[in-house]
């Protein structure tokens, strides 16, 4: 539920005591990761404080067989997407997490089976890669605005509805996008990212997935996670991509690249970051007393998951199929895969994707 249905006192109180909570573990969180960088810092000195000189992207980022680079005019920003396959055929859009950018989707746009059925469209969300940066404060990025945003860039593209399929937070985008724009979403497939209300009912109960979610506290305190993030030339990036893989030879030297040349430009790191700045905006609605009716999905919803997943529990994954709020919802664990699914698991996941869709062509 947007939180815009609430009173403005009743929203800003709240909000406000959210946050505090929120920095404050955060602080608390902060000090053993301040004192093992500190330790790696006093180490090594020079390398501490060296980043690589990236004024170019590398050559992985601009192959010709991803497909299309464009730019579309949308919500007063720019999106940068690379597109492939025709336009004559549906759009399938792929929305990408952190910290990542389009490039996420690099095996789905080559994906001759895909390009067949679908145009498709990988974009860098706001704040991320060449899309614009319209703000530093967190609340240019909260969820209504980008929701808007996949809501006007499928417009123009030059279409009315399309296959939404999202990893990450553009995961928890697209589950809120098939909320409030469901005659625009055919179908939705979502990658390693529950439901608001599943991930919020699970965390009170499972105090392993609070401890697995701390460093969303950490993300709270301003200035701290970009500071860390960018030491060793970017090496907390570099780590977390290889930490989170169970099939560490899709992630290439080439494609770590990328990512580092995208968080490199001035401003993307925090605008990653304010994606979890505005978590406290989606936590008012469990506090506040529901004033209407929870919404459903009535589009068939396909929910993928790696079971080796460090960060999201992968029994969230069966919960969609119990918790009465979709129509039609499938899921599936891949036992061989952690958190970053559709990058380490392509073809099986491009598989089962194209399977799923050709199994609800009737509906």
């Amino acid at each position: 539920m947007s939180i815009a249905a609430w009173p403005l006192p009743a929203r800003v109180c709240v909000r406000l005591f959210v946050s505090a909570v929120m920095i404050f573990v955060g602080l608390v969180v902060s000090l053993p990761v301040l004192i093992f960088v500190l330790c790696g810092v006093i180490r090594k000195p020079m390398k501490a404080f060296s980043w690589k000189k990236r004024t170019l992207p590398p050559a992985v980022y601009l192959d010709k067989s991803l497909g299309k680079h464009e730019v579309a005019n949308v919500n007063g920003i720019q999106l940068y997407y690379v597109g492939s396959g025709s336009t004559e055929k549906p759009l399938m859009l792929f929305l990408h997490g952190f910290p990542e950018c389009w490039y996420s989707w690099r095996y789905q746009l080559k994906c001759q089976e895909l390009q067949d059925k679908y145009r498709l469209v990988a974009v860098d969300l706001r704040g991320y890669g060449r899309s614009s940066k319209p703000s530093y404060f967190h609340w240019a990025y909260h969820r209504d605005i980008l929701v808007e945003d996949v809501h006007q860039l499928i417009r123009a593209l030059g279409y009315d509805s399309c296959v939404l399929v999202a990893h990450d937070w553009g995961a928890n985008i697209a589950f809120a996008m098939a909320r409030e724009h469901p005659e625009e979403v055919d179908r939705l497939v979502i990658m390693d990212v529950p439901e608001d209300r599943i991930m919020r009912s699970f965390m009170f109960s499972h105090l392993s997935q609070i401890k697995k979610s701390l460093y969303m506290f950490f993300f709270q305190l301003p200035i701290i996670p970009e500071m860390t993030m960018t030491l060793f030339d970017y090496g907390a990036m570099a780590s977390a991509f290889k930490k989170q893989m169970v099939n560490k030879d899709r992630m290439s030297a080439d494609d770590i690249e990328v990512f580092k040349w995208n968080f490199g430009s001035r401003g993307t790191l925090t605008a990653g970051l304010n994606y979890y700045r505005n978590i406290p905006s989606l936590l008012v609605p469990i506090i506040l007393p529901k004033r209407r009716p929870e919404k459903r999905y009535a589009m068939p919803v396909l929910v993928l998951w790696g079971e080796k997943d460090p960060a999201l529990d992968p029994a969230m994954a069966k919960l969609h199929e119990d918790c009465g709020f979709f129509d039609d919802v499938t899921s599936h664990v891949f036992s061989e895969s952690a958190h970053f699914l559709q990058q380490e698991l392509p073809n099986e996941v491009n598989t089962l994707v194209l399977e799923w869709l050709a199994s609800k062509e009737s509906m």
